[in-house]
């Protein structure tokens, strides 16, 4: 959701699930992406999958998020 529209769920944001990431990953400190997603369908519904990629790649942009290859996972950086 780039331009938001009367039919759009707030929850469903970018910046909403930007926040349940860095909540989630200050919880667990480090998980795979994989198991991450899945907290977030938990947490809201199997419609985050929309914006799943643009709320990572919007907290890597400002520095909020570490990626690590070898694992395939994410943390907070220290």
């Amino acid at each position: 959701m780039i331009k938001p529209s009367k039919h759009d769920d707030p929850s469903l944001s970018v910046l909403n699930i930007a926040g349940l990431t860095i909540e989630i990953l200050q919880q667990y400190n480090i998980l795979t992406y994989d198991d991450l997603l899945a907290n977030l369908i938990h947490r809201t519904s199997k419609r985050v999958n929309e914006v799943y990629h643009y709320s990572l790649s919007f907290l890597y942009i400002v520095g909020k998020l570490e990626y690590i290859p070898e694992i395939d996972a994410l943390r907070i950086p220290k």
